[in-house]
This record gives C-alpha cells, sequence and structure tokens, in this order.
C-alpha cells in the first residue's frame, strides 16, 4: 500500500464515521421530537417563515411593517423553543445536530488547511502501513526506560541518543538527516528506530520499517517473479523515512549487496531520509561490503552514540 491508499483509506474511514454520527444524531433528533412534538412544529414554522420572508425579500416590497412581522415572528417561535428546552431540563442546542468534527464542520479542512480529524485518520492508516507491528507498537519515547542504565557514562549517552531522536522528529519536515545507529545487540538501536517511526507515522508522514532480510526477500521476490505485487518494493524508494533494521543480519549475496547500494544511493540522491541500524561497528562494515556502500553509510549519515549495554539480557534479569 503506498501513500495515495493510506489517503484513500482515511478519506474512506472519516466519512464512514461522519456518516454514522449523522445518522446516530438523526436518530436522537427524532427521538427529542417524539418526546416533545411541539419542538417539530417549531422547526417546520421557523423554516416556513424563512421560505416565505425569502419571497419577500425577492418580491421588492421595501414595507418596514412586513419585516418586522417576519422577525417578530421568528423571534416569537425561538422564545418558545427556549422555554420547552429549558422547562424539560435540556440545553438550548438540543434539538441541532451535532457534527462529527465540530472543527471542520464534517468537510475534512478548514481555512488554515486539512483538520485534525483528516490527520488523525491518515495517521493511523500511516502507521498500520509502517510495518511497525503490534509487537513494537509499545516501543515509544514515553515507554523508554533509562533505569537499564546503571553507569552514569551510559545514562548519559543514552539520555543525549534519546533526545537527538525526539529532535529528530520534530525537525523532520525541514532536516531530513540520515541516521546509522551502531552497537551491540540488545542496545537499544531496534527501540530507538521503532519510537522514531511511530512518532512520526502518528504525524501523518508515510514510514516504512523493514528488516535488512525481508527486504532483500521482497526484491528476490519481485526479480523471480514470486511476487503478485512487485510494485510493493516502490514504498522502500518512495517513503518519507525508511528504517532498515538489522542491516548485516541479511545472507549477503552480489545480489543482496546490489539492492542495499540501490536503495541507499536512490533514497540519497532524491534527498529521502533513512535510519539503519546494525550490530557492525564502522570497522567491521569494510570488511563486510562493497567500499562504494560504506562509503555511503559511514560519510552520508550521522551515528547517534548508543551506550554497551545488553538491555534484553538485563530485562531476563530482572524477571
Amino acid at each position: 500500500m503506498n501513500r495515495s491508499d493510506c489517503f484513500a483509506k482515511a478519506d474512506a474511514a472519516l466519512k464512514e464515521k461522519i456518516a454514522k454520527n449523522r445518522d446516530e444524531e438523526a436518530q436522537r433528533v427524532e427521538k427529542l421530537y417524539k418526546q416533545l412534538p411541539r419542538l417539530r412544529e417549531i422547526e417546520d414554522a421557523l423554516k416556513a417563515n424563512i421560505s416565505e420572508f425569502a419571497v419577500f425579500a425577492f418580491s421588492g416590497d421595501k414595507s418596514e411593517e412586513a419585516f418586522n412581522k417576519f422577525r417578530e415572528k421568528s423571534l416569537a417561535l425561538q422564545a418558545e423553543r427556549s422555554d420547552i428546552l429549558t422547562h424539560a431540563g435540556l440545553p438550548q442546542n438540543a434539538h441541532e445536530r451535532r457534527f462529527y468534527c465540530e472543527k471542520c464542520k464534517d468537510v475534512g479542512y478548514t481555512d488554515a488547511g486539512t483538520c485534525e480529524c483528516f490527520k488523525r485518520e491518515l495517521s493511523k492508516q500511516m502507521l498500520e502501513n509502517s510495518n511497525l507491528s503490534a509487537a513494537y507498537r509499545e516501543k515509544t519515547f514515553a515507554n523508554f526506560d533509562l533505569s537499564y542504565y546503571k553507569n552514569p557514562i551510559d545514562r548519559e549517552k543514552m539520555e543525549l541518543t534519546l533526545g537527538y531522536a525526539k529532535k529528530y522528529v520534530k525537525n523532520f519536515k525541514t532536516n531530513k538527516e540520515n541516521l546509522l545507529f551502531m552497537g551491540r545487540s540488545g542496545s537499544g538501536k531496534t527501540y530507538i528506530s521503532c519510537a522514531i517511526g511511530i512518532a512520526l507515522a502518528e504525524a501523518g508522514n508515510y514510514v516504512c520499517y523493514v528488516a535488512a532480510q525481508d527486504m532483500i526477500s521482497e526484491f528476490e521476490a519481485e526479480k523471480f517473479g514470486k511476487n503478485d505485487k512487485a510494485s510493493e518494493t516502490r514504498r522502500f524508494y518512495d517513503a518519507d523515512l525508511l528504517i532498515i533494521d538489522d542491516l548485516g543480519s541479511e545472507f549477503r549475496t552480489q545480489f543482496s549487496e546490489s539492492v542495499i547500494y540501490n536503495v541507499v544511493n536512490s533514497r540519497l540522491n532524491s534527498q529521502k531520509p533513512m535510519i539503519i541500524s546494525t550490530n557492525f561497528r564502522p570497522e567491521d562494515l569494510s570488511g563486510e561490503y562493497h567500499e562504494r556502500i560504506v562509503s555511503r553509510l559511514l560519510n552520508e549519515f550521522l551515528t547517534p552514540i548508543f551506550a554497551d549495554v545488553d538491555v534484553r539480557e538485563l530485562k531476563k534479569l530482572r524477571r
């Protein structure tokens, strides 16, 4: 599913909620009219009065006396309606149908642009499409536990990295940097990657999270005609942010290297940011990948520091 699909699904979901709200409101108002039938009569009388006034206004008649009659009739009906609602212990707008979104009146946009109601639906679709499965949904900034880093130096490193990650999200629209997360297994690389991805997807960005081997497998399926949805690999190029997790765990072949190079190089050329995590150290990369890949990773990516702590192992000990 691409960006357009996400927008289409968000639009459909919002329209469905608006339609459901409209039906529920119609039923609520109808129930109110059955309870207080005079309210329906007043509403019908007000509409008739408005229609008659429109005919009068276009007739060319400038009679102030006639104008005042329409006005007085409208005010009298409104006052009667107010008294009925007050005596029934109901709010003065109880007879009015409420919009699903009062801010945009259910049109999806305001003078300031796209309404928050649509943005909320879009963020849900973006998150669903990001590959950040239910298992990763808890990996948010709010849930990041610094207590595992007992050593003051380790804790300081992770506080700085966590702060930088939050700043990365905040400045994403204007400062789209590439990040290379290097460190031992369990040091928090995947967690921080997911936290960034979830925050950006919830803000309506098109995020794609994928393990390195899974990405290679999708390109292999495309090449050998095993994938009925070959165009799905386009998301690795088109996403606002591509997160490649666990680089180095894939089965390395000439084909896998070409895939990694093509994706990385293409996104660098189109200035679309990436976050890549790996257990390798800088010196390890040179021995595992072609120079053209290593050069791009070490020279085109920023490398936040991760503490040399295995949080997964510490979590086992806590249990």
